[in-house]
């Protein structure tokens, strides 16, 4: 794609322009773009972005203001990051991944699908979302106490679907898809760090009738323990009720 097949149709009322292959994507002023750049489908790109040589950007990408993108960044569908966001050279981004503001990652890094970073994350070299799970998981003690939230009648609210389960007193539960990875949400049973409410979090409304139980989980069961930012929902594979 050459920059000036971007700019030979003007933008419509909305700020889309459409090019020549049917893409249509939104820029905003004074964007730069590298040799070899790839737009997808209704990508987005604020004012003033600056894009290195050989970025691909996959459909419905959005970038904030001041974004600036090293050479051979690879973006998956549906990546959002916010103003003044810089990657280094040769960052893979899964798809859906949201960066808050000002982040900055460094050369070689690798956030898998849906890792959400909040604002002002600095990230160095080679770093990769897989091993910042990892060492959220090492830190953590050989037995953790965390709180799971359920029905009155102790069913699991099923925020995220998938089978109802019962968490009953004195319970050990299981689950035997779950394994570790960087997906906060993949197969496994779903805990909150303490002090951490399911509103807090996003996953329901403040006047819930949820009740807190508390639960026991070994290290070796936690699946996803957290990557900066994305902390408080932990997935793990086994649990036990204990009250």
């Amino acid at each position: 794609m050459k920059v000036e097949d971007i700019y030979a149709i003007s933008p419509n009322k909305d700020g889309w322009r459409a090019l020549k292959n049917g893409t249509r994507v939104k820029l905003g002023n004074e964007v730069k773009l590298g040799n070899w750049v790839k737009l997808g489908n209704r990508v987005e790109l604020g004012d003033g972005v600056e894009l290195g040589d050989r970025v691909e950007l996959g459909d419905g990408v959005k970038l904030g203001n001041e974004v600036k993108l090293g050479n051979w960044v690879k973006l998956g569908d549906r990546v959002e990051l916010g103003d003044g966001v810089k990657l280094g050279n040769e960052v893979k981004l899964g798809d859906r991944v949201e960066l808050g503001n000002w982040v900055e990652l460094g050369d070689g890094v690798e956030l898998g699908d849906r890792v959400e970073l909040g604002n002002r994350v600095e990230l160095g070299d080679g770093v990769t979302s897989n091993q910042l799970n990892n060492m959220f998981i090492q830190s953590f003690p050989d037995e953790s106490i965390f709180w799971k939230w359920v029905t009155p009648d102790r069913m699991s609210p099923n925020f995220d679907g998938g089978t109802p389960l019962h968490y009953g007193k004195g319970a050990i539960i299981e689950t035997s898809d779950a394994i570790a990875s960087d997906q906060q949400c993949a197969p496994g049973l779903h805990v909150l760090r303490p002090p951490y409410r399911p509103e807090w979090v996003g996953l329901c409304n403040f006047d819930h009738n949820l009740i807190c139980l508390h639960v026991k989980v070994c290290r070796e069961d936690i699946c996803f323990g957290g990557i900066p930012t994305m902390d408080a929902k932990i997935r793990v594979r086994k649990l036990e009720v204990l009250d």
